[in-house]
């Protein structure tokens, strides 16, 4: 089990992983950099203008997918023209940052054992909380969560494949009411 993240008399965040938990935050992690690969706006091979100041070089549509249309929402509803404007300005700038702090988490864990106390400075912490919620955000879209009301546990048992998948959701939004605390002080 996780122990919670707190702060402590330095100002550091500290906590701990036990068990597995460890190696499932590395998996989850690696999903998600796979996962911001996919319908990269700048392409395979990107422009390198275009890839240095982190603009796609035409509008860009939302994701097919939805997990990363979850991850990158429209900015603006209802006027696709301005929203792929929007999206070929912001959108691989947000997707290098997203697989920064993915990447930071990773490292901070690479080799982490077992019980080994975590001691994160604010800016790690604050990257721990937008990775550890990115993976949330997936998750949901998995578990077809639309609000903070909705309770998986409610429509997903024990026997439905998706239980590890539920347990995974909430372990995460544990960790980030943790990593929220602790910043808070």
């Amino acid at each position: 089990m996780l122990l919670p993240f707190q702060a402590d008399r330095s100002g550091r965040i500290v906590g701990a992983f036990t068990d597995g938990q460890a190696d499932v935050l590395r998996f989850l992690l690696a999903g998600q950099l796979a996962l911001l690969d996919e319908e990269d706006p700048l392409g395979e091979e990107p422009d390198s203008l275009a890839a240095a100041l982190g603009i796609a070089e035409g509008p860009v549509k939302k994701p097919d997918n939805p997990a990363l249309a979850r991850l990158f929402p429209d900015a603006y509803e209802g006027d696709p023209d301005e929203a792929g404007e929007f999206r070929r300005l912001t959108e691989p700038d947000l997707r290098d940052g997203k697989r920064a702090t993915a990447r930071q988490v990773l490292d901070a864990l690479r080799d982490y054992q077992p019980g080994d106390e975590l001691a994160l400075d604010a800016e790690q912490a604050q990257s721990w909380l937008g990775a550890v919620n990115d993976i949330r955000l997936v998750l949901a879209v998995w578990l077809e969560i639309e609000d903070d009301d909705d309770n998986p546990f409610d429509r997903i048992d024990e026997q439905d494949d998706r239980y590890e998948i539920v347990v995974m959701y909430h372990w995460l939004g544990a960790m980030v009411e943790w990593l929220v605390e602790a910043l808070m002080g």
